[in-house]
């Protein structure tokens, strides 16, 4: 298996000089740690938002410390999703730490944040404290159960949620225990969310000029990516059964080995697909033909004989060679690949979805770019991941217009981390 070294990544494509950004000239406030609240506030700031990062003194955002692996140093796991932002390390226990948290949250037009419900009412810096200061401001929070419920103090990850939404239970084999997926797709897909109702909540305050609390939970989110699996069920009332890599809906649907050990993946859910299958990929027109496989009801109905005997036929061949034809016939096929091949696949190199940025060391690192492509505001040139408390003394000055003086009591008051004195 080959690898993708850092030294054959592309150096990351800059926009045009001339193309402005769709955020540009919005500050977001940057309480959140972890997965699900920086995976939103780094998709603002790559649509040209200003995020500025609130992080522990000491640590900071936990993830810093999730290494090995590391790149320049830094954690891969940090750097992936705090791209295109500015830190600040505010020890917000000690009141001089919160009365700075309070003066950039007073000229932010956005803050997102996922402590537990409670904890930025403890400091002071809950919506409602909030908006006495700042009508416009358009406050996000991404919880676990939601704040209003009854489990609101209780912790939840990921898997926890796949668990319990029922999500898990879509994954696996039926004779197997339900299976969480490999990437954590709650937190991902909350994130998304927030991001979304974001953007819905300034385009609000755009049109009606008010600011507003916004709110996503993992377990709201995780029932309704259960998407046409909870209205089934909700329409017949009967339980969906987890059917490993086949579907419900249409055969031929799942994964085979092929002659080489690696397999495929085919998703022939339309009669044309399937024909175009059987008949110039497979070389199998008698398959077409047959009464048993001719239509969706009868592939359907025979399902377990029909995969079996595809099963056959593709270990005749390596995946290249399968990968080959169906792409010359169209047919719906993907190789199945790892991480590292993804990569190193052609069309990732194409789109340089890998590629190379500088981090503040001076050292090159690894960043996965941005999914987004508007033409006429692309997103912002890629910036690594900050130090921690990188730009601290930047924001005190010029963002908030801070004198050296007031610096230095706030130092001495202990709002940037070590003791009061």
């Amino acid at each position: 298996m080959s690898m993708l070294p850092l030294d054959r990544l592309p150096i990351a494509r800059k926009r045009l000089a001339d193309k402005p950004l769709a955020l540009q000239g919005l500050l977001v406030a940057d309480f959140t740690r972890f997965l699900a609240g920086p995976w939103c506030t780094q998709t603002l700031a790559d649509f040209g938002a200003e995020v500025i990062k609130v992080e522990n003194p000491g640590i900071g955002d936990e993830t810093r410390t999730f290494m090995p692996p590391s790149a320049a140093g830094q954690s891969p796991y940090f750097l992936g999703l705090n791209r295109n932002k500015k830190s600040i390390a505010l020890d917000l226990r000690i009141p001089a730490g919160r009365s700075v948290a309070r003066e950039l949250i007073a000229k932010a037009d956005v803050l997102v944040e996922n402590f537990a419900p409670g904890v930025m009412e403890r400091f002071g810096l809950d919506y409602d404290a909030m908006k006495e200061i700042n009508p416009r401001l358009i406050y996000c929070s991404i919880s676990g159960w939601g704040a209003d419920s009854a489990f609101a103090d209780q912790p939840g990850f990921d898997s926890v949620f796949q668990a319990e939404s029922g999500f898990a239970s879509l994954t696996g084999d039926p004779d197997r225990l339900p299976m969480r997926t490999g990437t954590p797709i709650i937190d991902i897909t909350a994130s998304m969310n927030a991001t979304a109702a974001v953007l819905a909540a300034l385009a609000a305050r755009d049109r009606l000029g008010i600011g507003q609390h916004v709110e996503v939970c993992l377990f709201d989110t995780a029932v309704t990516l259960l998407a046409y699996f909870g209205m089934n069920y909700l329409a017949s009332g009967k339980d969906f059964v987890r059917q490993g890599n086949t579907a419900p809906v249409a055969t031929p649907i799942g994964m085979f080995e092929c002659g080489d050990g690696r397999a495929i993946y085919v998703s022939c859910s339309t009669q044309r697909s399937w024909e175009k299958l059987a008949n110039a990929v497979l070389g199998r027109p008698d398959l077409a033909a047959h009464p048993n496989y001719a239509t969706h009801q009868d592939r359907n109905e025979h399902q377990a004989e029909l995969m079996e005997l595809l099963g056959a036929i593709f270990r005749t061949a390596p995946r290249d060679e399968w990968m080959k034809r169906s792409r010359h016939e169209k047919v719906p096929i993907g190789a199945v690949r790892s991480v590292a091949e993804a990569f190193d696949s052609p069309t990732a190199l194409e789109r340089q979805i890998a590629n190379r940025i500088e981090h503040p060391s001076g050292a090159l690192v690894p960043n996965v770019a941005s999914p987004f492509r508007l033409g006429e505001t692309p997103v912002a040139d890629p910036v690594a991941a900050p130090a921690l408390g990188e730009h601290r003394d930047a924001m005190l000055r010029g963002l908030l217009g801070l004198d050296d003086d007031r610096i230095a009591m706030l130092e001495s008051e202990g709002a940037f981390g070590g003791q009061p004195g």
